[in-house]
């Protein structure tokens, strides 16, 4: 199985983007995975997106996916129609620069109060809320090529969708083939009893994987058992992006301290997960 790989933008901090992707390319990345809000929000120019796509042509690479795509101004989890919509109008100028970024995928994450409930909210209500909101965006994300996917996210950031069974559940709900899951192996190492045996059982909803250590750093860096996974995957048949979201490192830090450390744990990651992964 020769695996995709793409690396999520963060990683590199907020280094200059040409910069970046140029060095995503060099480390032997397939792709680049954007990290939205940080580095093409919603408000960027048409301009700005086409020029950020030909650093990403002339790198000789393509967009994989955008992720980190809300900005703080959202809750998209919410019973209130007016939250509601303006979710549902976020999320499609989401899928505008995606489509802008001949991009196939956007990742619908995200913890904290974008996606949480509070103590005394009717769930079963909220879920329903969520779930229109994101076949409005699905129906508006089919018309453009773009595939939604659902993230599962472990309890510490999310009281919602914390288990890839979750996220499956949720996702069938919405009802549409462009609307699927996306795991993260740091994710699941927190939530499941087993990873690979998560892959095998809904590695057929997958849209995307996040590849992230069990300490949330590159992939060899920690102590999950990628192997495992690898073979879940092949057994699977799973042929679309693993990108590395090494991001959010801890609370106080997102990313490495310097583009240099970044250049070299992505180097490392890149080189361990291809022995890995073919």
């Amino acid at each position: 199985m020769n695996m995709k790989f793409s690396a999520c933008t963060a990683a590199f901090g907020m280094a200059d983007l040409k910069k970046i992707i140029e060095t995503s390319a060099e480390l032997g990345f397939d792709a680049v995975e954007l990290t939205a809000a940080l580095h093409l929000p919603v408000g960027s120019t048409t301009e700005r997106r086409k020029e950020v796509l030909g650093w990403i042509h002339d790198a000789g690479i393509v967009c994989s996916a955008l992720h980190y795509i809300f900005d703080g101004t959202i809750r998209l989890l919410s019973t209130d129609s007016e939250m509601m919509n303006q979710s549902a109008a976020y999320l499609k100028q989401v899928v505008d620069v995606a489509y802008d970024m001949e991009c196939p995928t956007v990742i619908v994450g995200s913890g904290g109060k974008t996606r949480s409930f509070e103590p005394d909210w009717d769930r079963e209500a909220g879920v329903k809320c969520m779930a229109e909101v994101i076949r409005r965006v699905g129906l508006y994300a089919q018309e453009k090529g773009v595939t939604l996917a659902v993230e599962a996210i472990n309890r510490y950031e999310t009281n919602f969708l914390n288990t890839l069974e979750e996220a499956v559940n949720f996702v069938n709900m919405v009802n549409l083939p462009n609307v699927r899951t996306m795991a993260d192996t740091y994710h699941l190492n927190i939530e499941e009893v087993n990873p690979a045996e998560t892959i095998r059982k809904y590695g057929h909803t997958l849209a995307n994987l996040h590849l992230a250590d069990s300490n949330r750093q590159a992939p060899g860096d920690g102590h999950f058992d990628f192997a495992s996974v690898a073979e879940a995957l092949r057994e699977v048949d799973f042929k679309r992006y693993c990108s590395f979201e090494v991001f959010g490192l801890y609370p106080w830090k997102l990313w490495y301290d310097t583009f240099e450390e970044s250049v070299e744990h992505m180097g490392n990651g890149i080189k361990y997960a291809r022995s890995i992964f073919g």
